[in-house]
């Protein structure tokens, strides 16, 4: 048994961090040409890890993704109530479901509170009470500088 213990043990490192190791940024093809994203994994992973995603538009879009798989749940299409909980704050965010990414959208301002709080926290839950999922928890490592880059990108 000694033997195979060294072997699990960097499985087990891989297996913790491959997911929700911190945000990044960068360059994707969206519907209308590039865009700079900024993205963070949640730490419960799966076949459809739980997901957050941050792009400029006439506003910044703060996209979340559940992480249930389609088949498993149908989407809400009707607008959901999204509750981020940062430990001291919590914010609630209108979110609608959107066809070309499966995912629920919220916009702002990037001055918004909840922008704020994502760049200078440690970690985020976010809970919607009217929806199937658990609530998902996110790292905020790394979120400053990944958001600060989208940012500079909003007109």
């Amino acid at each position: 048994m000694r033997l195979l213990a060294p072997a699990i043990l960097p499985a087990a490192l891989f297996a913790s961090t491959a997911l929700g190791a911190g945000w990044e940024s960068g360059m994707v093809e969206d519907e209308g040409g590039p865009v700079m994203m900024a993205w963070v994994y949640g730490a419960d992973g799966g076949d459809a890890a739980p997901e957050l995603r941050l792009f400029c538009g006439d506003q910044v879009s703060l996209r979340y993704g559940h992480g249930a798989p389609a088949e498993e749940n149908e989407p809400i299409m009707e607008p959901v109530t999204a509750i981020f909980d940062f430990g001291d704050d919590a914010v609630s965010l209108e979110m609608q479901y959107e066809d070309m990414d499966g995912m629920y959208a919220a916009y702002a301002e990037p001055d918004a509170q909840v922008l704020a709080l994502l760049r200078a926290e440690d970690s985020v839950a976010v809970d919607v009470p009217s929806g199937p999922w658990p609530v998902e928890e996110f790292t905020l490592a790394g979120s400053s500088k990944a958001i600060a880059a989208v940012l500079k990108t909003c007109d």
